[in-house]
């Protein structure tokens, strides 16, 4: 029997979290068996849980349910078992386990997060990693990564790719009359968490320097208190009144962003995937990210590349698809394809087979 982890449940709709629910409703879809062990505590208003088989254990909702709680529950259960966890770690103490590392950017600029965290991440994924059974990843860059910075052999790494939801698909008909916000404003688009990684101090430099003044730059993402950067410490980068942060978004909302903005813009130093630019495309919107191995992996020539550390390279390319439709018709076309090439469906089954369930 397949158990989850279910503590993401109980948090926000980030882009961990979100590889996790859509795996567990993809294997629903399957009609792949499995349970979802929960702490106790309201579930976000995001999940639909419908028809999961869902389990409520122990106390608390943090590491110390993961790391206590969750391992006394599950290792009392009889027969054939197997925990997947989705989001990290996963429990030290429990050796029939599955855990998955989306990404090593904790060990490849420790200064990204606040001391506790990444003290604890170093510790604890070693740690993990060597009792686990099977480490789960979503990209070959992140598994080139956990092979070169844990030592774990190649064999014991499984990539499961990203993808998106269908939801956020639209018909070449929905964005065929150009992009229009509902407002009447016209905007580059940026999606993701407000964490240093993301290099929101490079697109904000960037940012002064797109010719049309007119053109706004909307920022959608929310703050966590394990990076190291505030969006009071961008306002000094660059504290124009044309930047808007627009913090966490529903789903339906994210989607009308996508659709209205001339282009999106992802200039990330370093990613494990990157979930933001494909939704972007299924959109119909051109978009520009970072010249890196893992974002090249995953858009293809369906993307304009930048150096991510030149401001003046994201300013041009920013520049370069607002004056040239021609471009941006040929990226969306890209686009378009690119995105259907990662499914939900396909990387649960390949997770099945690669588990042995």
């Amino acid at each position: 029997m397949i158990y989850v982890s279910g503590r993401f449940l109980l948090q926000n709709l980030t882009g961990v979290n979100r590889f996790a629910y859509e795996l567990c409703r993809a294997w629903m879809s399957l009609g792949i068996p499995f349970t979802v062990c929960c702490p106790p505590g309201k579930i976000k208003e995001y999940y639909d849980v419908s028809g999961f088989c869902i389990v409520v254990c122990g106390q608390l909702k943090s590491h110390i349910w993961e790391q206590l709680f969750l391992p006394f529950w599950f290792n009392k259960i009889q027969g054939k078992k197997l925990l997947v966890c989705f989001t990290g770690l996963g429990p030290l103490l429990v050796r029939k386990k599955v855990m998955t590392i989306h990404d090593l950017a904790f060990m490849a600029n420790p200064s990204w997060y606040s001391l506790t965290y990444r003290l604890w991440y170093r510790l604890m994924t070693p740690l993990c990693a060597a009792t686990s059974l099977k480490i789960l990843t979503v990209s070959n860059f992140s598994k080139s990564e956990i092979m070169r910075r844990l030592s774990v052999s190649s064999e014991k790494i499984s990539v499961i790719h990203n993808a998106i939801s269908p939801k956020f698909y639209c018909s070449e008909d929905k964005y065929a009359n150009g992009k229009k916000f509902c407002s009447g404003e016209k905007y580059i688009l940026a999606v993701s968490s407000i964490d240093p990684r993301k290099n929101f101090f490079m697109l904000l430099k960037a940012f002064k320097h797109v010719t049309d003044k007119s053109i706004k730059l909307y920022i959608i993402g929310g703050q966590d208190g394990i990076y190291s950067t505030s969006i009071a410490e961008l306002h000094e980068v660059n504290g124009s009144e044309r930047i808007n942060w627009l913090g966490r978004v529903s789903d339906a909302m994210l989607k009308e962003y996508y659709l209205h903005a001339l282009c999106f813009v992802y200039p990330s130093l370093y990613e494990g995937f990157g979930i933001p630019p494909l939704e972007a495309m299924a959109c119909g919107t051109p978009t520009i990210v970072s010249d890196i191995s893992v974002l090249r992996e995953v858009c293809g020539e369906a993307s304009l590349y930048v150096n991510p550390r030149d401001e003046k390279d994201i300013a041009d390319k920013i520049n370069l698809l607002v004056d040239d439709e021609n471009l941006c018709q040929e990226l969306i076309i890209k686009g378009r394809k690119r995105c259907t090439t990662f499914d939900w469906l396909h990387s649960a089954q390949i997770l099945i087979d690669e588990i042995g369930h």
